[in-house]
């Protein structure tokens, strides 16, 4: 059976149970107690956000085919418009379907399926799901596109914006056990990723690629543990395809040098798949009106010439009546192994080699730390604004771009951000 069936039919479900009750309420016949139940819920986010560093695009996220120019007021890197069809069959079995409208990866706007999954309880200690899922990342909620339930306007941009594979077509399993005073939670999940990111002017999606990791995480009145694993396996990227025989050819074109030596080593470590780990920690600690959050990841991607680093964030906050000042920062880093390739001028008269071996380790490279400063208003029940000032300063970057969409060397914006969020 196709990955992508269990998610149709995750969302035809949900979609023909509100046809069905509302065709029933509609006709003036009431639903039988043993029918199913359905309800609609939906979320937003109108966004605005405005920097001033010239030659500059600011992302949310890398999945996003362009960012906010300087001296520009850009609505569409936060705004987002999300609905959900929940459906509860009987009491052990439901679907579900959510459908999410932003910038995509292409600048245009259209609702792509975010959720669409069938669910099974047998028990009380274990929940299925197969369809469409995404991965359980995130401390304050199981998706980065509700902003409202984030303090700040958005998620780590410097963390989880780079993590952006987190949708697969699967399965998942959660065992759930009372513990102490809290919950204790262990998921497993697995399936077909889903995702792509943007940069250097070219889409990169996954052509074939797998998800699989675990989740630990402990729910308790005031404090809560989060514990992720994750890895995401791809086919080779194409622009690796023709390097190691060509590397091969020039090793044999200077045999005995110190050159043929690496050239050889270098092509054999050229794998066929890439492999995206992630590992995370996170917590979260509210009493009375103090909250507090930190998180921190360690990821590594092995597609050549491997890239290793980490990420850390924290937040803290303080409400006063509606009111909730809050200071954020986060950090992250990636940076390739180092691959020695010393090419004689003889063997690449024109540089393409030396060039082409600079960009592949300089492709995705990433030094950044963001420092911010900001406030919630919670002026009525499921509604907040949100004003946040954030400073950048990126050393290298993969989040930010050029204006010609290409990533960044250094640059320090300072990034103001409006957003109204809501749920209803």
């Amino acid at each position: 059976m196709s990955t992508v069936r269990p998610v149709c039919i995750a969302a035809i479900a949900a979609m023909s149970l509100c046809a069905t009750s509302a065709a029933a309420l509609a006709a003036g016949r009431p639903v039988q107690a043993d029918a199913p139940r359905w309800s609609a819920s939906g979320f937003g986010t109108l966004g605005a956000a405005w920097h001033d560093e010239d030659d500059t695009q600011f992302r949310r996220s890398v999945d996003q085919h362009r960012g906010t120019r300087a001296n520009e007021l850009d609505f569409g890197v936060d705004s987002s418009l999300g609905l959900q069809v929940h459906g509860a069959l009987t009491p052990q079995w439901s679907v579900m379907a959510q459908a999410v409208m932003n910038q995509g990866r292409h600048g245009e706007w259209g609702p792509h399926l975010v959720w669409g999954f069938v669910k099974h309880v047998p028990s009380d200690w274990l929940e299925l799901r197969a369809g469409r899922l995404v991965t359980d990342i995130y401390l304050d909620g199981d998706s980065r596109h509700v902003g409202y339930a984030y303090t700040p306007v958005r998620p780590y941009a410097d963390v989880y914006g780079r993590l952006t594979y987190d949708n697969f077509d699967g399965l998942d399993a959660t065992l759930q056990h009372a513990l102490g005073d809290g919950l204790l939670r262990f998921k497993l999940f697995g399936g077909r990723t889903r995702g792509s990111v943007f940069l250097n002017g070219m889409e990169h999606p996954v052509p074939i690629g797998r998800s699989f990791g675990v989740t630990l995480d402990w729910i308790g009145p005031e404090l809560s543990l989060k514990l992720s694993w994750g890895n995401m396996v791809s086919t080779r990227n194409a622009i690796y395809r023709e390097l190691p025989f060509t590397l091969r050819h020039l090793a044999s074109l200077a045999p005995g040098t110190e050159f043929a030596g690496q050239a050889v080593a270098r092509a054999s470590e050229i794998a066929g798949s890439n492999r995206i780990g992630y590992l995370g920690a996170a917590l979260g600690w509210e009493r009375g009106p103090f909250s507090l959050q930190l998180m921190a990841t360690d990821m590594s991607m092995s597609v050549y010439p491997r890239f290793e680093g980490w990420g850390a964030g924290a937040t803290a906050a303080y409400r006063v009546g509606r009111w909730k000042p809050y200071l954020t920062g986060s950090r992250s880093i990636l940076d390739p192994v180092d691959r020695a390739l010393d090419v004689p001028p003889a063997l690449d008269p024109a540089g393409q080699l030396r060039g082409f071996w600079q960009t592949v380790h300089g492709y995705t490279r990433h030094d950044q730390t963001t420092i911010g400063v900001g406030v919630r208003y919670d002026f009525a029940d499921n509604m907040a604004l949100k004003l946040q000032f954030d400073r950048i300063d990126a050393k290298r970057s993969s989040a930010l771009l050029d204006d010609r969409g290409f990533v960044t060397g250094p640059r320090s914006p300072t990034v103001f951000s409006a957003t109204l969020d809501f749920v209803f």
